[in-house]
């Protein structure tokens, strides 16, 4: 396993070498095909993982059953840090878009924290003080009453998050990608995609997003972002 293969996220980016070796170390590559399961809700937490290619979605169940999608994770970032953290379970369900490859590392990383003097241990920790900050983010938009509102909220959150832009009549723009669908808006947003679709057309009509090539291209972001105060 060469040592470039992941574009590590900022957490990890500057850790030192001997941090990122040991991690491979203790490490074994999977991949998944669309939709494949890396791990469910409540499951023990074994590893925590990093993208490889592909991006991997991050869901939960609700008292009422009802599954939340709360974020995507992109290439170079990890997830299921929480559970090995604290040794427990994972709090949420890891699914492959797409083909996805993986690194998963073992959450026996004792070892590996003590030699390395701590510093994989405050890159893990974080990265969840920023999941935290997702997982109430996400709580408090679905209590928006309106979908207009949650679905801007959402959008921009995951357009924020993924960091992708397009270029668009000349011009690089940011945009949501096409490995997210109109039905994991759905789930972020609690809607159907019926509806989510049909914002979506409005929205396009009204010039604030363009929609080519399964990408939802941002064009005017304050006319989204105002739709969460109109709320």
């Amino acid at each position: 396993m060469g040592k470039h293969v992941i574009d590590w996220s900022e957490e990890f980016a500057e850790l030192p070498r001997l941090v990122k070796d040991s991690i491979f170390q203790k490490s074994v590559t999977r991949t998944f095909s669309n939709n494949g399961i890396i791990y469910f809700q409540e499951d023990d937490a074994t590893s925590f993982h990093f993208v490889i290619s592909g991006h991997v979605r991050l869901s939960y169940l609700m008292e009422d059953g009802t599954a939340i999608l709360y974020t995507i994770v992109p290439p170079g970032h990890s997830f299921g840090e929480l559970g090995v953290f604290d040794r427990g379970q994972y709090p949420d369900t890891a699914s492959a878009i797409g083909k996805t490859q993986i690194l998963s590392v073992k959450a026996d990383t004792a070892s590996l924290v003590d030699r390395c003097g701590g510093q994989l241990q405050n890159a893990l920790s974080k990265l969840i003080a920023k999941r935290y900050r997702t997982y109430i983010d996400v709580t408090k938009s679905l209590y928006l009453k309106s979908l207009q509102a949650r679905l801007a909220q959402s959008l921009l959150r995951l357009v924020d998050s993924l960091g992708e832009t397009a270029i668009y009549h000349g011009k690089e723009v940011a945009c949501l990608g096409s490995a997210v669908n109109q039905s994991d808006l759905g789930s972020m947003a609690r809607g159907t995609r019926g509806n989510i679709n049909r914002t979506l057309k409005g929205w396009e009509m009204n010039n604030w997003i363009a929609i080519e090539n399964r990408k939802i291209i941002i064009l005017d972001r304050q006319s989204i972002i105002d739709l969460t105060f109109d709320d």
